[in-house]
């Protein structure tokens, strides 16, 4: 049973008075995908206001409604509050409270999503992030959703700002924190590197006492992290479990490698042998990551072997997929910024055969945004990347990084025409780009 499944449970966690109880299926912020039979939650931003689609969603299949709008107040099947975005974060609050298992919050500049996805599979009844919603309203979502009986909630929390990780962390209170990575990401906000670390390392204040923060074993970093982490037990990784035997098998499709243990004096420890369908370095630490957490937990790895084999990428998250004229696509399509945008390449240059690299325009990379698409040309030609192709006012900037045969693209359809005319057989063709540049229309 979840904790939220009608509208009385609603009222009892904002503290209202319970009124006639209407049960819904499933949990609704957008009228285009509602379900028949949800809740649709009516957000109001700067630029939207869902209050307006109220009588759609009802149209649509909505059978109660969580709003801002005061002239709804008087409708049994209507919640009114003053702000949607504070009844939010109180109800998930008051839920993460109530919450009897392990709360487990994951952040970082890449492989969040990767690693939630990871450890939610690997652990025994286990409520988690809702695809990627990982923000102010996400979160909450994901919380609201989940199921009382769990023993375990795996969340992600996504930060564009200051303050977006101390927000997200206090809601949760998690028993075990993630640090993924801290690289070059939101730099128009976050300014620097600097001010990427002090977000991600929010997610510290609101640890529980006697907690665990699990970090990447970076030298720049780790030191302060322990001097932050007060009362809580950071374990770097890796450096208890390490990886070794790293190998790709030869069509691309399976990953290897074995787990062991760093200590030499536990002789009685044997390697565990992995075999994962996720691909790359970046993903060897996810694992890691991943082991670590249960290593914590006390749980066995069982099902995280069982689930490595199978387990997919995310939609549009490093996909491997057949392509056009017998090629072979890298859908990455879905978000990037300098590190991820590395770590794909990693990804590519395994492959054999012409390595393509359709680039879009990485965003929110503030003054740097001009260097960084260079570096990732100069990164690209040291990868032994055959061929660039950009699309965009700044990916343009990585060719003169490149410093080999790329093309230029600023133009939709003349984009897709050249693809169509120059991909051929065994070709391996990676495609990447920020969210907002929409890369998946040229696949």
């Amino acid at each position: 049973m979840k904790f939220i499944s009608s509208t009385n449970d609603i009222r009892k966690y904002l503290g209202l008075k319970p009124k006639k109880d209407i049960k819904f299926k499933n949990i609704s912020i957008d009228t285009r995908t509602i379900k028949k039979d949800s809740l649709f939650i009516a957000l109001k931003g700067e630029n939207f206001n869902g209050n307006k689609f109220i009588e759609k969603a009802f149209s649509s299949g909505a059978i109660a409604v969580l709003c801002s709008d005061k002239s709804y107040i008087h409708k049994n099947n209507v919640i009114y509050v003053p702000s949607v975005r504070k009844a939010l974060s109180k109800i998930s609050s008051e839920i993460a409270s109530d919450f009897k298992g392990k709360k487990i919050l994951i952040t970082g500049s890449n492989g969040k999503t990767s690693t939630t996805n990871i450890i939610s599979k690997s652990l025994p009844k286990c409520s988690s992030t809702i695809k990627n919603f990982n923000n102010e309203i996400g979160l909450p979502i994901s919380i609201m959703s989940s199921k009382k009986d769990s023993k375990y909630m795996v969340l992600e929390a996504g930060a564009a700002k200051k303050g977006d990780i101390e927000y997200l962390s206090k809601i949760v209170k998690p028993d075990i924190g993630i640090i993924t990575n801290i690289g070059n990401s939101h730099l128009e906000k976050l300014i620097n590197i600097e001010g990427v670390f002090k977000v991600k390392s929010e997610l510290i204040k609101n640890i529980r006492k006697g907690g665990t923060l699990i970090v990447p074993n970076d030298m720049n970093y780790l030191q302060r992290w322990k001097n932050m982490a007060k009362g809580i037990n950071v374990i770097p990784v890796p450096k208890k479990f390490i990886a070794k035997n790293e190998k790709i098998s030869k069509d691309k499709k399976v990953m290897t490698f074995d787990i062991i243990k760093s200590c030499s004096d536990d002789k009685k420890s044997k390697a565990i042998s992995i075999s994962s369908s996720l691909l790359g370095k970046h993903n060897v630490q996810n694992i890691l990551v991943c082991h670590t957490c249960l290593s914590v937990l006390g749980e066995s790895n069982s099902k995280m072997l069982k689930s490595l084999k199978n387990i997919s990428s995310s939609i549009s998250r490093q996909r491997i997929l057949s392509w056009r004229n017998k090629s072979t696509l890298i859908d990455d399509t879905y978000n990037a910024n300098p590190e991820s945008v590395k770590r794909s390449i990693d990804v590519l240059s395994e492959f054999s055969g012409r390595k393509i690299f359709i680039f879009g325009d990485m965003f929110e990379l503030g003054r740097f945004r001009k260097k960084l698409h260079v570096d990732i040309g100069s990164y690209a030609k040291n990868s032994k990347i055959d061929i660039l192709i950009t699309f965009g006012e700044l990916s343009k900037f990585a060719s003169s990084g490149f410093q080999k045969k790329s093309y230029n693209f600023y133009n939709e359809e003349q984009l897709k025409e050249f693809i169509a005319n120059f991909i051929k057989k065994n070709d391996i063709v990676l495609i990447k780009g920020s969210r907002g540049m929409k890369m998946e229309r040229f696949i």
